[in-house]
């Protein structure tokens, strides 16, 4: 079928339109056409990173789209299954409330996990090729994703185009000024965030690792991965733990054989407890694996972050060694939301993927809001009569934590309210299945709770609840 279109598309259902950058073919023929390598209109080619969509033929039959809203989302499909989920369930629930100001929306899911069978790109390569595809080749105003910090940022920095980027779980507090320079006068940064900045969950780590050794003349091996996300929560830790009688004896690693030569001199029994810090689960896992082999670390303490609260860990280390490392084990995330607004998502998640659960992930809650976030964005930019583009998108949700109003709750029961006060150029409040999103004006973060979490062990293994630490 695709033979057959960019056949047509050759014969003349372009016309040989010349063109320079892809939105100029996407006005002249609408969505599914750019610029092609020799200056002329033509159909998007399919990318065998984005085979998800919403609607399901979004890509095959473009041409019923002509007028869509185009949304994109960047994640490893292979680690961030439900995040990838929580988006789709977001834009599917739009799209069945009538779209965006009676606009359709459409939804394209990249994954951009380093996969050989696919391309020779690296994570971070690829997130920005498909960043640069879902923008330029489909005109996609918005990102959800990335997932981490690091490729977070290398998006931002690299991609061609100027979408909004919204990450459910790029805590890094790097990032949280990494736009500004970018800001118009006036106008709202392009990089925002539901989950809170690990400004906040350094401070509950370094407490927690303090309570748990109590006295005086703590020595830990502080072990993190390069980049904004380790390099920033490792920096917050030690501001806070360290001191005359509290050393922290840091290593770093950028890849498989550094991380093993900071886990062999992590095992040191002189130790009081290890801290860990990685983005990447499999990080996690081998750095695990690495301890329990050693045999040094029987009852040593080990303290993990966020990105290790993840049902990856456990089916990944059960039934190993690293098994038997699971009772030393607390960790530090932003809280798993609970409430109604978070049992409503995860009911309707249940339904839409049945036999998965919401809670599978700690974020799988803020990837969803981050997709209606970016939908309120265009709301905005439709109903105020602006473009529809990234920036106008990012000044929108500077609409959305407004005071003394009343709090709607972040879901298609709310949506007609939503875009009605929109329209009308009133601000708006809202509480969505990740908890408050009060986003300050200043650094455009939002904050929230965060958990002390253990491995609960059994025949069903998974993650329990230690304690909440209010912001």
């Amino acid at each position: 079928m695709w033979v057959v279109l960019l056949l047509g598309c050759s014969l003349g259902v372009t016309d040989w339109q010349p063109c320079e950058v892809a939105s100029q073919c996407q006005e002249a023929f609408g969505f599914g056409h750019t610029c092609g390598d020799e200056g002329y209109c033509e159909l998007v080619e399919k990318e065998p990173r984005c085979t998800t969509t919403w609607p399901e033929d979004l890509l095959l039959r473009p041409e019923r789209y002509g007028g869509v809203a185009v949304l994109g989302s960047l994640y490893d499909h292979s680690t961030d299954l439900p995040e990838v989920q929580a988006t789709r369930l977001a834009v599917k629930e739009v799209d069945d409330s009538d779209g965006v100001n009676s606009r359709a929306v459409g939804l394209v899911q990249c994954s951009y996990e380093a996969d050989s069978e696919l391309d020779a790109l690296s994570s971070e390569e690829a997130a920005v090729a498909m960043a640069d595809y879902l923008t330029r080749d489909l005109g996609a105003y918005a990102i959800i994703g990335p997932a981490t910090s690091g490729i977070t940022e290398t998006v931002y920095n690299n991609v061609d185009a100027a979408p909004l980027l919204i990450s459910p779980s790029a805590t890094s507090p790097a990032l949280t000024y990494l736009d500004v320079a970018d800001r118009p006068a006036g106008g709202a940064g392009r990089l925002w965030r539901t989950a809170p900045p690990d400004s906040l969950q350094g401070l509950v780590l370094a407490a927690l690792v303090n309570e748990t050794l109590g006295g005086t003349n703590q020595h830990v091996a502080l072990v993190y991965q390069l980049g904004p996300y380790g390099e920033g929560l490792a920096e917050v830790f030690v501001a806070e733990w360290s001191g005359a009688n509290h050393v922290a004896d840091r290593y770093t690693f950028e890849n498989d054989t550094q991380r093993s030569s900071a886990a062999s001199l992590a095992a040191d029994p002189t130790y009081d407890a290890i801290v860990f810090i990685s983005s990447d689960v499999p990080d996690v896992t081998s750095f695990l694996a690495s301890l329990a082999a050693d045999g040094d670390v029987p009852s040593t303490p080990i303290f993990l972050a966020d990105a290790a609260r993840d049902a990856e860990l456990l089916e990944a280390t059960a039934g190993t060694g690293a098994e038997a490392l699971w009772p030393n084990v607390l960790g530090t995330s932003p809280a798993v939301p609970s409430g109604p607004e978070y049992d409503a998502f995860a009911a309707a998640y249940a339904g839409m993927f049945p036999g998965q659960e919401a809670s599978a992930s700690s974020y799988t809650g803020y990837a969803y809001d981050a997709a209606w976030l970016s939908l309120y964005g265009a709301s905005w930019a439709l109903a105020n009569g602006t473009a529809l583009t990234g920036q106008e998108a990012a000044n929108g949700l500077r609409h959305i934590s407004a005071v003394d109003v009343e709090v709607l709750t972040v879901g298609p029961g709310s949506w007609n309210q939503v875009q009605s006060e929109l329209e009308q150029g009133e601000s708006i409040n809202v509480r969505g299945a990740s908890g408050e999103l009060e986003y300050d004006p200043e650094t455009e973060e939002t904050s929230g709770p965060i958990e002390v979490w253990e491995i609960l062990g059994g025949r069903d293994p998974g993650f329990g609840v230690v304690k909440i630490v209010a912001p």
